[in-house]
Parts: structure tokens; sequence; C-alpha cells
């Protein structure tokens, strides 16, 4: 069974909105671009980068 732990959440969230945590940073979260799994081309359930774990990003359809 695996956990998560504050660390592998950081790790799942782009830099952006690991940034926007931040106070003075908040506004970052409308700048991340990684809203959608990005696939590596001509490989079948391989991704070249993964959607942000940020819960702002879950609930907008972006799985």
């Amino acid at each position: 069974m695996t956990t998560t732990t504050p660390e592998t959440e950081a790790a799942s969230l782009s830099a952006e909105c690991a940034l926007a945590q931040r106070p003075a940073y908040r506004g970052l979260h409308g700048d991340c671009r990684q809203t959608r799994d990005i696939p590596l081309p001509h490989a079948r359930g391989l991704l070249l980068q993964r959607h942000c774990g940020c819960t702002c990003h879950r609930h907008s359809g972006a799985a």
C-alpha cells in the first residue's frame, strides 16, 4: 500500500502551482500549463508529462 506524503504531493504539482502555495504568489495558479497528461509520441500508456495534481485543476475536467 502506498501513502501520500507532503513531499510526494508537492512532486506532482507543476512549478507554478507549487510556488503558488506561498501567499505572495497565489496568482500563479492561472499560469499553470500542465492541465492535461501529454503522452509520449508513438508509445502506448507512457507519459511525457503528467498533469498537475493541484486541486484547482481536478474540477476543470482536465484529467
